[in-house]
């Protein structure tokens, strides 16, 4: 059964004041003019019920260098008389 069915038609100005005066009162103080009432319901009436889903932007790693992964390196094991060597040199420049 269609919807205007349920209504009488002597009974549709009578509606259409009731809502007409309940739409005024609630604009009443609230700033609003009858435009930008209806331009909101329009946009919430047009507006999908969820938000797309937000693309995730890639972090900022301007100067990074893609290394393969790979197994650890163990570092090899240096003489002590090679580190005091150097350790001299060092101090004598």
């Amino acid at each position: 059964m269609p919807v205007e069915s349920w209504l009488n038609t002597e009974e549709v100005p009578d509606f259409a004041a009731h809502a007409t005066a309940m739409i005024d009162a609630a604009l009443t103080g609230s700033g609003l003019t009858r435009e930008s009432y209806w331009a909101a319901v329009r946009k919430g009436y047009n507006t999908p019920y969820n938000d797309p889903p937000r693309q995730r932007a890639a972090p900022a790693r301007p100067n990074a260098i893609a290394v393969p992964a790979g197994p650890a390196v163990e570092a090899l094991p240096v003489p002590a008389g090679v580190i005091a060597a150097r350790a001299t040199e060092a101090r004598a420049v």
